[in-house]
């Protein structure tokens, strides 16, 4: 063989093993346990008087598509994706129009303090919003108070007002993100149709929604498609800020309470409810990408 080929064998090998030891192997082991009875006591080793690890088919699906707790995650999933989704890309939206305004001085402190949230752990962002929205000594309702409301929410356990608390959150989270791709979408908008707008007779508003928004709407398809697949993910976010509220509000928290927040851990059913949620989130992303043609424009 030549030593060419060799050496560069000897470089791609031990990548693709490792990719395939720890990406694919854990896919296609997961897809397995989905289909048995896998659960505490017979997996991952067998216990004296368990039940034995089976195939059981398509028992555990059949078992989450009839389990009413999962109809419940799977339309709040979804509604959460929704709302959070809308004020993420409005949000985005504003402060890059904000940014990119001519008037606006001191732009790069402004950027700076605006990707605040990028920078600072996740864990650390939910804790300190958790404190922010404690009911008896969070600032939010020491606020609320001081207007004169007498019973602000309970943001924690409240799971309207809890819901409400999230989506802030996750707009915080977020908004760096849409503003940093929506922003570099807005510079590339030549000055001259804005000019000729302008010319025309329109109005501020009439040029961000008839010229801006338009020739930018591929990006902000890009970060809203990208955004939503994260939000239909939300897990760590609800599981710090308080898990038993949500446990049949998010999908993932739900089939991850299935695997290790019950008295008798059901391992293959969690597994069937995790792997729904991939097969859901594949088809929303494909049903997207070709809706907006996304795949074009990266061919293009």
């Amino acid at each position: 063989m030549d030593k060419k080929i060799t050496a560069a064998l000897g470089l791609i090998l031990p990548g693709m093993a490792a990719f395939l030891f720890f990406n694919i192997y854990p896919i296609l082991y997961s897809i397995f346990i989905a289909f048995t009875n896998a659960k505490l006591g017979n997996f991952p080793i067998q216990a004296p008087g368990a039940e034995p690890l089976r195939f059981v088919g398509l028992e555990n699906f059949k078992w989450a598509l009839s389990d009413s707790k999962f109809r419940t995650a799977f339309m709040w999933t979804w509604v959460f994706v929704a709302t959070s989704v809308t004020l993420k890309v409005v949000v985005g939206v504003f402060l890059s129009v904000l940014y990119n305004n001519k008037y606006v001085k001191g732009k790069a402190l402004y950027r700076a303090l605006l990707i605040i949230p990028w920078a600072l752990p996740l864990l650390f962002s939910v804790m300190v919003w958790r404190f922010m929205f404690d009911p008896v000594v969070g600032p939010i309702n020491i606020l609320l108070k001081s207007m004169g409301i007498v019973n602000p929410p309970n943001w924690m356990t409240n799971i309207t007002w809890g819901f409400v608390s999230l989506n802030i959150i996750e707009v915080w989270l977020a908004y760096p993100f849409m503003m940093t791709v929506i922003t570099s979408a807005l510079q590339s908008v030549p000055d001259t149709l804005v000019e000729a707008a302008i010319v025309d007779g329109a109005s501020y508003w009439q040029r961000l929604t008839k010229v801006i928004i338009p020739i930018v709407s591929k990006p902000i398809a890009f970060t809203t498609i990208l955004t939503s697949a994260a939000s239909f993910q939300y897990f760590l976010v609800p599981f710090i800020y308080n898990s038993n509220l949500f446990e049949d509000r998010f999908l993932l928290l739900y089939g991850y309470r299935k695997a290790f927040g019950s008295s008798v851990p059901q391992y293959g059913k969690a597994a069937a409810i995790l792997l729904i949620a991939t097969i859901v989130l594949a088809v929303y992303m494909f049903v997207n990408m070709r809706i907006t043609k996304l795949q074009e424009g990266a061919r293009g």
